[in-house]
């Protein structure tokens, strides 16, 4: 990638001579990426000098090529420079953002720079292994002497009790766990012996170096706290709460609570120290406008599927608190399964640093794919969950039983009797006997019958409608 300032044979006249501009300026904003920039320069003292004052001034380091690091041939007249520039951005345009921010820089210094050749430089993240200094295991009632020591805080506390620094050292992925965890333990002792606080040095006598023990015991209860969670999203998409007491507030908001807590708090710990950290604020309050359309959109989907059994359409009348009820639950269960390999993702890397390696498990990419497609699946869940909700009403409906509200759709039985013999009408004709009707859809009365199984629409003005409590009502005069 490269970019061009100037033409190579126009060489740019020497302005007059400037005041010494000092020392280097403030450093310039926070980064999280390194862009080795190799450019050429017009091979004159003051446009090098310009070039060292505008990188100082970025506090951007710039220096001559080492040997062999370039193999870009540079035309007479013209001499090379490696620059580092440091920027915010993210990975994939990083390199981009470094050229053009160059680019500008040298426009508005009126600076002869040609940018050859970018490379973006990242550190490698190397796995860790953790290693505690603990004071040797006691007598139990050294343990509890020491414990009401604690508790009291008096007398001089003992500096060889509990864990008294914590080590982190580098270790390799293609070596076996055996020599690993034996290396690691020598590297972890030799540093823990040039402790510089004398009366925490390493001693064999008192102290002892092991993994942390209670890690494990955390990386079991996150895995618990995950199942947890996805059991009572899958009981909620499912429509199950109801079956297990969940629809009472006293059960239902302290589940509400933990699933919560676990999915904001992981989510936190996942994407804290990064671009997404930075980019929270203002995404968060972008995307709840987003949500407000999408809502109501979703309910309709609910009551279509729930309608669909029935041949029938949402009414007008159906958009109301119902609706919105139903497409909050769509949505909380898409929002909260797609962030759950997301939270259990920053549990983990926060109880165990070794897992900040970017691994091809590890990173945002499958976590990201995975929690998407989990939470696509557990939507159409709740919509195979509304049409077998439909299902089952439509059975109460034949037996002749009242059929419940369904967020917002409302049933109830009907006497359709036709103006003339020749009303139009579509699908089955209209029976003698009770119809269950979900409202009219415009000028037009779509129902279902329970007897024959099928749905009829007819035109509001082709026929008399008489509303009736139940199924055995006789239609003897309808009335409109």
């Amino acid at each position: 990638m490269s970019t061009t300032t100037s033409a190579p044979g126009a060489a740019r006249q020497s302005s007059a001579p400037q005041p010494d501009p000092g020392p280097a300026g403030p450093a310039g904003p926070p980064f999280n990426r390194r862009v080795h920039i190799v450019a050429e320069v017009l091979d004159r003292p003051e446009e090098l000098d310009l070039l060292q004052q505008v990188c100082d001034a970025m506090n951007w380091p710039i220096r001559e090529p080492l040997s062999g690091e370039t193999t870009v041939a540079m035309e007479a007249d013209w001499t090379p420079r490696v620059i580092e520039v440091r920027i915010r951005g993210i990975r994939e345009t990083a390199v981009e953002q470094a050229v053009a921010t160059l680019d500008t820089l040298a426009q508005n210094a009126e600076l002869s720079l040609h940018c050859r050749d970018a490379t973006l430089v990242e550190r490698a993240q190397r796995p860790r292994i953790e290693w505690h200094l603990r004071g040797k295991r006691r007598p139990l009632s050294r343990r509890i002497g020491h414990a009401l020591h604690l508790a009291a805080r008096t007398g001089e506390h003992d500096p060889h009790a509990g864990t008294v620094r914590l080590v982190r050292v580098p270790t390799g992925l293609d070596e076996s766990r055996p020599r690993r965890l034996a290396r690691t333990r020598r590297a972890a002792r030799a540093e823990l012996s040039h402790h510089p606080l004398a009366l925490r040095r390493l001693d064999p006598e008192v102290h002892e170096v092991g993994r942390p023990s209670v890690s494990r015991g955390w990386h079991v209860l996150t895995l618990l706290a995950l199942v947890f969670t996805g059991t009572a999203i899958c009981l909620l998409g499912a429509g199950l709460w109801p079956a297990i007491g969940a629809d009472d507030p006293r059960v239902g908001a302290p589940l509400v609570v933990l699933a919560g807590g676990y999915l904001l708090s992981g989510t936190l710990l996942a994407i804290r120290r990064t671009p997404t950290h930075r980019a929270v604020p203002w995404l968060v309050p972008l995307a709840v406008p987003l949500a407000v359309p999408l809502v109501p959109w979703l309910g309709t989907l609910v009551q279509r599927a729930y309608l669909s059994p029935f041949g029938v359409r949402p009414t007008l009348g159906s958009d109301g608190l119902g609706n919105i009820q139903a497409g909050l639950w769509v949505l909380c269960v898409f929002v909260a399964t797609a962030l759950l390999p997301v939270a259990f993702l920053g549990w983990m890397r926060f109880l165990a640093p070794s897992l900040r390696v970017q691994g091809p498990w590890l990173s945002w990419a499958p976590t990201v794919t995975v929690g998407l497609a989990v939470g696509v699946a557990f939507s159409l869940l709740i919509l195979h969950t509304a049409a077998t909700s439909g299902v089952e009403n439509r059975m109460l409906a034949a037996a002749g039983y009242d059929i419940p509200e369904y967020f917002g759709v409302s049933a109830e039985y009907a006497c359709v009797e036709p103006i003339s013999r020749e009303a139009p009408y579509y699908g089955a004709p209209p029976p003698h006997g009770p119809v269950v009707m979900f409202g009219q859809s415009g000028d037009r009365l779509e129902f279902w019958d329970p007897s024959a199984g099928q749905n009829t629409s007819v035109r509001l003005e082709d026929a008399r409608i008489r509303v009736v409590p139940d199924s055995d009502s006789p239609c003897v005069e309808a009335a409109r």
